[in-house]
């Protein structure tokens, strides 16, 4: 992805100036300028289709090429209508959609090598892409902000307040109702630190809802059914199960971003696609052995071992942080 900044977009009402996140996934996100709001900044979220293993889409024909296209689009279009209902609903720690609209691509190629040769895609595909604007926050990502000395102090402490923050949000998205006769809830299903925005008085958000999908039933769905981040995933979701996973699968990922950030290995670098993450590594990384718990029980191998519920977890967060402060 080769892009020459600053570049419009949406009839020149937005002016990019340059890449706020990428992690080099599904999604990327721009920092941008809103000239019809006073130039107010904004992040605009669009979609990486050729990074990693995707790139497998792009290496057959056109018509593989732009199925995977209209593919992942739609699950940029889910991401609007979920982020908007959690807005709508109260939600905090979240961003707000301001805008979505569709303009040329700025992340495709115009061509690719494929099996049988070079090929084009349409100038329909190139012009349709999805663009989701949300509020700027400000602030850096957590993946970032773990490895600086400065932040690490009073580690324990910040991490409890974003793990209660975090945990706030899954009991609300998690909260069980009637779909069309049925029990459905939301599951986040992604959680890692580079889906976590920390502001400069250690404010936290949660920034990317790429990867929501809706539990109905006995099965995930949508287009982001099996939306999943190997390292950060619990093992219930190994061999294809990814559509038989429930709020324990969150709580889950919960405890591998804590890991991450207190032990600074990254999961996705382990030599399996599903790693046991010990909580002992923690051990003198600037956390107290009844947060190492705290993990360890997020983290088990086991669902039935781990927290049921969200607010569970949250109960003994906030049993830590009124001991701790």
């Amino acid at each position: 992805m080769n892009l020459n900044f600053p570049f419009e977009l949406g009839n020149g009402r937005y002016r990019v100036d340059g890449v706020f996140a990428d992690g080099g996934g599904m999604g990327v996100l721009f920092d941008a300028i809103d000239r019809r709001c006073a130039d107010n900044r904004v992040l605009i979220k669009t979609t990486r289709y050729d990074g990693g293993r995707h790139a497998l889409h792009f290496r057959y024909t056109r018509d593989e090429a732009e199925k995977h296209i209209n593919a992942t689009r739609k699950i940029l279009e889910w991401e609007k209508k979920v982020l908007v209902r959690f807005r709508n609903e109260g939600l905090n720690n979240v961003p707000s959609a301001n805008d979505f609209f569709y303009d040329r691509t700025a992340t495709l190629a115009r061509s690719y090598k494929g099996s049988h040769g070079e090929f084009s895609l349409s100038p329909e595909t190139l012009s349709k892409e999805p663009y989701l604007v949300m509020e700027r926050i400000s602030g850096r990502v957590l993946e970032s902000a773990m490895h600086d000395p400065t932040w690490r102090q009073g580690l324990e402490l910040k991490l409890l307040t974003m793990t209660r923050e975090l945990l706030t949000i899954f009991i609300k998205i998690h909260k069980r109702f009637d779909l069309n006769g049925n029990q459905a809830c939301f599951l986040y299903q992604d959680l890692k630190p580079a889906n976590i925005l920390v502001s400069s008085a250690n404010y936290f958000t949660l920034i990317d809802f790429g990867a929501v999908t809706l539990k109905l039933g006995d099965r995930t769905t949508e287009p982001t059914a099996g939306c999943i981040t190997t390292g950060y995933a619990a093992p219930e979701a190994s061999d294809g199960r990814e559509a038989a996973i429930d709020q324990r699968f969150d709580l889950y990922t919960l405890g591998a971003t804590l890991w991450h950030a207190v032990t600074l290995q990254d999961p996705r670098e382990m030599s399996a696609e599903f790693p046991v993450l010990d909580p002992g590594a923690m051990r003198g990384k600037g956390v107290s052995d009844d947060f190492i718990r705290l993990c360890a029980r997020a983290l088990s191998p086991d669902p039935s071992q781990r927290y049921a519920v969200a607010a569970a977890m949250r109960k003994d967060v906030m049993s830590l942080l009124r001991e701790r402060t």
